[in-house]
């Protein structure tokens, strides 16, 4: 159970933080003069999305606690992904990293959870972001690229980050290792 509400702690915080930098954006951009009105649209969009992915993120835990079989659906896998990196952006501007992405055009469909999928390579991106905002020295990049080949459809997080300690690798996979 606190393995439960620390990972449902962990993935609410992120949409809710980012529905309360766009919340302050919106304010800023209220308080131009003359207000910015379509920057506080984009923002209240924003928070539209943030807020209904939080939501989301709530339902896929009481269906896993019920052990209801995955929320399966055909999407596209460029747009699932570039969802993540704007939900990201604002811990990737905090950290000073710089994102490129290099999605594939043309990715067939892919049938698979949304939330799980883009949950994966949110925890990616922002592991990715913390490690290299602690390190003083180098580039801070990260690049997100998909590709398709005859085995399926490949996404790859690479970052200039440290990497990992040769002896913790076998703690990897522990659960908030």
């Amino acid at each position: 159970m606190g393995e439960l509400a620390g990972s449902l702690a962990h993935e609410i915080t992120q949409p809710i933080a980012s529905a309360r930098n766009n919340a302050r954006a919106a304010q800023n951009f209220l308080d131009m003069r003359p207000p910015d009105l379509g920057e506080v649209r984009e923002a209240l969009k924003c928070i539209v999305g943030d807020v209904a992915r939080a939501g989301d993120l709530i339902g896929r835990m009481r269906d896993h606690i019920k052990k209801a079989p995955p929320r399966m659906e055909q999407l596209d896998l460029n747009e699932a992904i570039d969802e993540v990196v704007a939900l990201g952006r604002s811990e990737v501007i905090k950290n000073g990293v710089s994102v490129q992405t290099q999605l594939s055009e043309g990715l067939s469909p892919i049938h698979c959870d949304r939330v799980q999928l883009q949950q994966v390579v949110l925890n990616l991106l922002l592991n990715a972001v913390e490690a290299m905002g602690s390190s003083e020295v180098g580039p801070r990049e990260l690049l997100i690229s998909t590709e398709q080949d005859h085995r399926g459809v490949l996404v790859a997080v690479r970052d200039s980050g440290p990497g990992l300690d040769p002896s913790h690798l076998d703690r990897v996979f522990d659960a908030f290792y």
